[in-house]
C-alpha cells in the first residue's frame, strides 16, 4: 500500500493572465456539458489541507480470474486498476461496483477500458505499468470487482485495484490505509453490461502513412536526440524567443492551489529543446460520475497520485488540464510557459504538449467555455514558437510497437486529437469532430455576433420583420479569414468576403424561431462558429382584443372641455409589445403596457379615438372608436318639487343652472348612451343629493367645498349602451339644504 499528503506550498497562487477582448462563452449549439460557471470564479479553485492515501489490493494471486464481492472501506473518490507490464493486460474485462457515502447506494456494474500507454522517454518508460482508465466516483466507501471475459489466461503480474482519496484527514507519509483483503479464485460472474468495444478510429487526413514493413523505417530518422532530464531552473531550455505578437496563455489555476504533493514527483522535469511544436488534446475518459467544477482540484490531486504511484510515471502525465467551465489547471511539473515533456501519447510527447479535458466526450459534447481555453492554451504555447495553429507539425516517433515504427517521421496537425497519435477513442467521439473548431479559433480567436438587428433594440431575443442585419467581429490575423457564413438552422443564408476583423450581411429570416450564427472559414479550410442567437421573424400585427371605450371622468367641464379616460387592451402573437401611442384626438405616447389614456376633448363633437400599438419587429395594429360627449342642459330634465334658476354666462354650462333647498326635489335626465356624468356647483354652503339610475339609488354626492367652484362633475357611471335615466335627488342637508345641478353629461 503506499500513501502520500498533498502539501500546499507556501506563496503558490493562480497566475493570472489575461485573454483581451474574449466573450463571455456561452453553450455551442447542440447537446453540450453542464454551462460554465461565472468567469469571475474561473480561478479561484483550491484543493483543501488534506492528504492523499491510496490503499491497494492485490489481485495477481487469484488465478486466471476474480470475483471481490461488495464489502466496505475506507472513503475514496477514484479508483482505478493496474499491473507491472504495459505490454500485458487482463484476459477479459474488468468490471467495478461502488457505494456512494451520501446516499448508501450501490452502483450498477461498470466496464473499465485499458488505457493507452502515455511515455516515452526511456528512464520514465522502463518503469510504467499498465493501467486501465480510471473511474472518478465521488465520495464512496465501498467497492466490488470482478473479470469477465475468457478468463483463460493468467493475469498479468501485479494486478492490483487502488482506492484513492484526496481528502484524507491526515499527510503522514506512505502507508496511509489498510489493505483490503481479496476472495479466493473464483468463477467470473456474469456480466450485467456488455463491455464497450473500442473500435479503430480512421487516421487524421493530414497524417502521413508510417512505414509497416522492414526492420528499419524508410521515413526519416530524428533530427534532434533524445532530451535529458534537466531541472528548469539550472538548465534553460534551446527553444526561440516567443514573438512579440504571441498571444497570453489564459489564467489557470497553479499546482500549488490545487494541492499538488510535490515529495511524489520522482524526476526533475525533462525540456525539449525544439520547444512546443504541436498540441494533443485529450479527454480524460471518466465517465459515469461526472466531475463538478468545485471537486476538480481533488480530481487533479487523485489523477496525479494515480499517474504516480501506479501507472508508474514521473508525475502528472498531461501538461494542462480543463475543466467543463473552462477553467485551466497546471499539469505536469516544469513551469506553464516551459517545453516540458510530458506522458500521454507515447512517441510523441517530445516537442508537443498534451491539454486534457476531464470528463468523457462518447457522448456528449464539451462546452463552448471549455473549447475555447483549450483554443486559447494551443494559442499561446504555439504563439510562443512562431506556428500557425492551422499548419502542420513533423514528428518523430520515439518509441517502437506502437502505431508508427521508431523512427518514423509523421505529419500531424499542429493541434490534433489523441486519437491522430495512437489507436484510441480519445478525445470521445463528440470531441474529436471539434479539433478543428478549436484550431480555427487558436488562429482566429474571440469570434462572436455582436448585434443583430432588424427589429426594436433589445437585450434579449431579436424580433424582425422580414429581414436581419446580422454583425459580427473576430479577433486574430483577419487576413486569415477566407470567408463568413451567416447560418440560419444550420444553413447558408448570406456569405460575406473575409480579410476584416468585423462585418455585416443582411439575411431573409422566415415567420418563427430560428437559431443564427456566424461561421469563419480560416483560409486553411478550419471554421468556427459562433453560439447561435435565437432570433424571431415576426410579420404579424398586434390585435386589439378590448377595443377603445370612451368613460367620462370626475373633474372641471366646459363649453369646449370635457375629461374622459379611454380603456383599451392590445395583443401580441409573441406577447412582446414595445411601445403604444394615442393617435387621435390627439398624440399621446405609451408604454408597452398602457391599457388606457387620459384626455380633454370637445362635447357635442363627433370624435375619433383611435391608438396603435407596436411590436418588436415593428408591426403595428391600429383600433378606433367614434363616440360623441354630449352635455345635457339640467333645463332638459323632468322637474319634481321647486327649483330657481341661477345664471352666469361664465360659471354655469350654457349660463345657467337650477337650485332645489327642499328635501326630495328631483331632477330627471333621460338619455341613450353608456357612460354618464353629472355636474354641480360646490359651496361651502352647498348639501347633498342622493344619485338613481333607472329608480335605483346608486349614491349619494356631497356637493360642500371649502371654496366656490362652478362645472365641478362630481359622479361619474359607465351603463350599456340603451336609454337610461338618472335622477337627483335633494336631500335638504340640515344648515346647507341647496343643491346646484348643472346638467348631466354622457357619452352616445
Amino acid at each position: 500500500m503506499g500513501a502520500a499528503a498533498a502539501v500546499l506550498a507556501a506563496g503558490g497562487g493562480v497566475a493570472v493572465l489575461a485573454w483581451p477582448s474574449d466573450p463571455v462563452p456561452v453553450a455551442l449549439p447542440g447537446p453540450v456539458a453542464p454551462a460554465p460557471a461565472p468567469a469571475g470564479a474561473r480561478v479561484a479553485a483550491t484543493a483543501e489541507p488534506t492528504g492523499v492515501r491510496v490503499d491497494r489490493v492485490a489481485l495477481a494471486s487469484l488465478g486466471r480470474s476474480f470475483t471481490l464481492p461488495q464489502r466496505s472501506t475506507k472513503r475514496f473518490s477514484l479508483l482505478s486498476v493496474s499491473w507491472k507490464s504495459p505490454a500485458d493486460r487482463p484476459d477479459g474485462t474488468v468490471q467495478v461496483r461502488t457505494r456512494n457515502v451520501r446516499t448508501g447506494a450501490w452502483t450498477g456494474w461498470r466496464s473499465l477500458e485499458v488505457a493507452e500507454e502515455a511515455a516515452d522517454l526511456k528512464a520514465e518508460r522502463a518503469q510504467s505499468r499498465g493501467a486501465l482508465e480510471p473511474l472518478w466516483t465521488g465520495p464512496s466507501d465501498g467497492v466490488a470487482a470482478r473479470l469477465v471475459g475468457s478468463g483463460t489466461k493468467p493475469l498479468p503480474a501485479e494486478l492490483r485495484l487502488a482506492l484513492i482519496d484526496p481528502d484524507a484527514p491526515t499527510a503522514g507519509g506512505r502507508g496511509g490505509g489498510e489493505p483490503v483483503p481479496a476472495s479466493p479464485p473464483a468463477s467470473p460472474a456474469p456480466a450485467t453490461t456488455k463491455a464497450p468495444v473500442k473500435g479503430l478510429p480512421p487516421s487524421a487526413t493530414a497524417v502521413a502513412p508510417p512505414a509497416t514493413t522492414g526492420a528499419t523505417p524508410t521515413t526519416a530518422a530524428p533530427t534532434t536526440a533524445a532530451p535529458t532530464k534537466t531541472a528548469p531552473t539550472t538548465a534553460a531550455p534551446t527553444t526561440p524567443a516567443p514573438p512579440a505578437t504571441a498571444p497570453p496563455l489564459p489564467a489557470y489555476v497553479s499546482r500549488a492551489k490545487w494541492g499538488a504533493d510535490e515529495k511524489l514527483v520522482k524526476a526533475p522535469p525533462t525540456i525539449a529543446k525544439e520547444g512546443v511544436k504541436m498540441v494533443w488534446v485529450h479527454h480524460t475518459g471518466t465517465a459515469d460520475n461526472p466531475v463538478a467544477c468545485a471537486d476538480v482540484p481533488k480530481f487533479v490531486k487523485s489523477i496525479m497520485a494515480n499517474d504516480i504511484q501506479e501507472k508508474g510515471l514521473d508525475d502528472l502525465g498531461y501538461n494542462y488540464l480543463v475543466d467543463k467551465c473552462g477553467t485551466l489547471y497546471e499539469g505536469r511539473k516544469g513551469g506553464v510557459s516551459a517545453a516540458v515533456v510530458g506522458a500521454h501519447v507515447a512517441g510523441f510527447n517530445t516537442g508537443s504538449t498534451g491539454i486534457a479535458l476531464i470528463g468523457d466526450y462518447t457522448s456528449v459534447r464539451p462546452s463552448n467555455a471549455a473549447l475555447t481555453t483549450i483554443a486559447k492554451v494551443a494559442a499561446a504555447r504555439l504563439g510562443a514558437y512562431g506556428f500557425d495553429p492551422t499548419t502542420t507539425a513533423q514528428m518523430t516517433a520515439g518509441v517502437t510497437g506502437l502505431k508508427w515504427p521508431l523512427g518514423s517521421t509523421v505529419t500531424f496537425p499542429r493541434i490534433a486529437g489523441h486519437r491522430d497519435g495512437t489507436v484510441t477513442e480519445c478525445p470521445g467521439v463528440m470531441f474529436y469532430p471539434l479539433m478543428g473548431t478549436i484550431r480555427a479559433r487558436a488562429a482566429l480567436p474571440g469570434l462572436a455576433i455582436t448585434s443583430v438587428s432588424g427589429g426594436v433594440p433589445t437585450t434579449g431575443t431579436p424580433y424582425v420583420r422580414d429581414k436581419a442585419q446580422v454583425r459580427w467581429s473576430v479577433g486574430g490575423d483577419p487576413a486569415q479569414a477566407g470567408r463568413f457564413d451567416v447560418l440560419i438552422d444550420g444553413k447558408v443564408a448570406a456569405t460575406a468576403t473575409g480579410g476584416k476583423a468585423s462585418g455585416s450581411a443582411s439575411v431573409a429570416v422566415p415567420p418563427g424561431s430560428h437559431n443564427v450564427a456566424v461561421r469563419v472559414v480560416h483560409r486553411a479550410g478550419v471554421t468556427d462558429t459562433t453560439p447561435v442567437t435565437k432570433v424571431v421573424g415576426d410579420v404579424v400585427k398586434p390585435t386589439f382584443p378590448t377595443a377603445p371605450s370612451v368613460a367620462l371622468k370626475t373633474g372641471t367641464s366646459s363649453a369646449t372641455s370635457v375629461p374622459v379616460a379611454v380603456t383599451f387592451k392590445s395583443a401580441d402573437n409573441n406577447g412582446r409589445i414595445s411601445r403604444q401611442a394615442a393617435t387621435s384626438p390627439a398624440s399621446v405616447a405609451m408604454t408597452g403596457t398602457s391599457t388606457v389614456w387620459n384626455a380633454n376633448v370637445k362635447p357635442n363633437v363627433a370624435m375619433k379615438y383611435a391608438v396603435e400599438a407596436v411590436d418588436m419587429a415593428y408591426n403595428t395594429g391600429t383600433a378606433a372608436v367614434t363616440r360623441t360627449v354630449v352635455q345635457m342642459p339640467e333645463t332638459s330634465a323632468k322637474r319634481t318639487g321647486t327649483w330657481s334658476a341661477r345664471s352666469s354666462a361664465t360659471s354655469y354650462l350654457g349660463g345657467k343652472a337650477l337650485a332645489a333647498g327642499a328635501k326630495n326635489a328631483k331632477l330627471t335626465y333621460t338619455f341613450n348612451g353608456r357612460s354618464a356624468a353629472l355636474t354641480f356647483t360646490r359651496m361651502p354652503t352647498t348639501g347633498q343629493a342622493v344619485v338613481y339610475v333607472d329608480n335605483v339609488k346608486v349614491a349619494t354626492v356631497d356637493t360642500k367645498a371649502a371654496t366656490t367652484t362652478h362645472r365641478q362633475t362630481l359622479w361619474v357611471k359607465a351603463v350599456t349602451a340603451k336609454t337610461h335615466t338618472v335622477s337627483v335627488v335633494v336631500l335638504g342637508t340640515k344648515g346647507r339644504p341647496t343643491v346646484i345641478s348643472d346638467g348631466l353629461t354622457y357619452v352616445k
